[in-house]
């Protein structure tokens, strides 16, 4: 993942960063929001590390892929729901096939059942 996803969703990612490194606290990095130099330095202090090993830490947490619980983040859903349209095939009705489904009209009661 790159650093410009991270700083767009830095409140989605605070969580995560906090389960991979457990001395950060919530509010001090909700105050750096999303300035890589600041987090490297806050994360050199907060776990005891050289900056130069903290910067090697991010480095290689960004190699990995966007959290799951971050990319489902409520605050991305707009971007979800637009991003899953480029899936649908031009001129297909995504509705088309709600029939299969069954209908929404409730359904009389089986005779001799109460519930």
């Amino acid at each position: 993942m790159q650093w410009t996803a991270v700083k767009s969703n830095w409140p989605a990612f605070v969580e995560a960063i906090m389960q991979r490194w457990p001395a950060t606290q919530e509010n001090d990095l909700l105050a750096l929001d999303g300035d890589r130099e600041r987090f490297v330095t806050h994360l050199a202090e907060a776990e005891g590390l050289a900056r130069p090993e903290a910067d090697r830490q991010v480095a290689e947490w960004l190699q990995g892929a966007v959290p799951a619980d971050v990319a489902m983040d409520e605050t991305r859903d707009s971007e979800n729901i637009r991003a899953s349209a480029a899936h649908i095939p031009v001129g297909e009705d995504v509705y088309s096939d709600d029939k299969d489904f069954g209908s929404e009209t409730p359904q009389p009661r089986p005779i001799g059942r109460d519930s």
